[in-house]
């Protein structure tokens, strides 16, 4: 897999879940609670890489891409509220002329 398609996929489970645990968490089955009877140590193993359904994700990674994610969707917000408060004053100056 290259760079970005594990960036592509990262976003996805970024996107996809609100916080590391909620992600941690959808790779634990029953049967792993069953026999570990222990959430925080099945949420260990997974982190870890020795279970889990999916896609290894570490921490530091999920938290950095969700804040970039979250960087970029408020840098647009306001790149249009930039451009609105633009097309206001144009059209502003176009009927005082």
């Amino acid at each position: 897999m290259d760079q970005e398609e594990g960036l592509k996929a990262l976003d996805n489970i970024v996107t996809q879940f609100n916080t590391y645990e909620d992600f941690l968490d959808s790779q634990i089955t029953t049967v792993d609670l069953y026999y570990l009877e222990d959430e925080t140590l099945a949420r260990q193993l997974v982190e870890l890489g020795y279970r889990g359904t999916g896609e290894r994700v570490k921490r530091e990674d999920f938290e950095a891409r969700k804040a970039a994610i979250e960087i970029s969707r408020l840098a647009e917000r306001a790149q249009q509220k930039q451009k609105a408060v633009l097309r206001e004053i144009l059209e502003r100056c176009r009927t005082e002329w």
